[in-house]
């Protein structure tokens, strides 16, 4: 499977860094959604190949940015962009 990061306001949301259940139910959320678009449209073998980060200042406003192979992550980007 592929590896997602996220990284809110300068820091990466870790276990120790998340403040609350719902900041917890919120970015196990992102996660879910980010997951299934991901492998509805790339192969295992393709997803274990990219990074997804996940950045932003807030949970509000959080932008995407995928690394991996040029052909897959045009595969992902138009997916998640739907």
């Amino acid at each position: 499977m592929f590896e997602v990061k996220m990284t809110i306001n300068g820091k990466p949301m870790t276990e120790a860094n998340i403040q609350s259940e719902l900041e917890k139910a919120m970015l196990e959320a992102i996660v879910q959604g980010i997951e299934e678009t991901v492998q509805s449209v790339v192969s295992n073998d393709e997803a274990s190949q990219i990074t997804v980060n996940v950045i932003g200042t807030d949970i509000e406003d959080l932008s995407l940015n995928i690394t991996g192979p040029d052909e897959i992550v045009a595969k992902v980007e138009a997916a998640l962009a739907e």
